[in-house]
């Protein structure tokens, strides 16, 4: 079996869940400056708009570095050119073109948007209300947008759980793990922090 199939195969049965030896090192090997980044699967107008959205999404605070400080969106660009199935990226580059309709980028360009746009799109489709979603379920463009920012979010959180940066200084991290303790609370056992893998 080629090492790629199995890969993709890896990737889409599982999903997010598992990060493989090769997933985990093509993440590692994203190290790019923000101004040099040439999106390889994206065109820059969607390179453009995904930054601004994974950064309103996981942004940096003074505990944490932010998505864009390892690399989140040059990993999604490398994870869609080179694991993707051509149907998968079919369906991530309509929803990115829903995306940028509903930004109303149509004839305008990209850098005219501000962060108060993005917010407003993220506001309306991830913090919808019940009747929201119903209403966006029947409506096929709504759609495609809520659906594209629930996976472009799911993708973001995974990659950036992954990265060396957060799994060594930000989550609970032990190399070789010692004894097992049970019935001990989170907090008592990692100072509240979730476990990197």
């Amino acid at each position: 079996m080629d090492r790629r199939q199995a890969l993709k195969g890896l990737g889409l049965s599982v999903g997010y869940v598992v990060a493989t030896p090769t997933i985990i090192s093509m993440l590692q090997s994203c190290k790019t400056d923000a101004a040099a980044w040439k999106p390889i699967f994206l065109t820059i107008d969607e390179g453009i708009v995904v930054r601004n959205l994974v950064d309103l999404m996981l942004p940096k605070t003074e505990a944490t570095p932010g998505a864009l400080d390892v690399n989140v969106p040059e990993f999604l660009d490398l994870f869609a050119s080179k694991v993707y199935t051509e149907e998968k990226q079919a369906h991530l580059k309509a929803g990115l073109k829903g995306i940028l309709t509903a930004l109303k980028v149509d004839d305008n360009n990209v850098s005219t948007l501000k962060t108060e746009d993005y917010d407003a799109l993220l506001a309306k489709y991830l913090k919808a209300n019940k009747e929201d979603v119903a209403a966006f379920k029947n409506n096929e463009e709504d759609l495609v947008v809520l659906d594209t920012l629930t996976a472009l979010r799911s993708a973001s959180i995974w990659a950036y759980k992954n990265t060396e940066e957060i799994g060594e200084n930000v989550l609970a991290y032990d190399p070789i793990p010692g004894r097992q303790q049970g019935c001990i609370s989170v907090e008592e056992a990692t100072g509240g922090k979730a476990w990197s893998l």
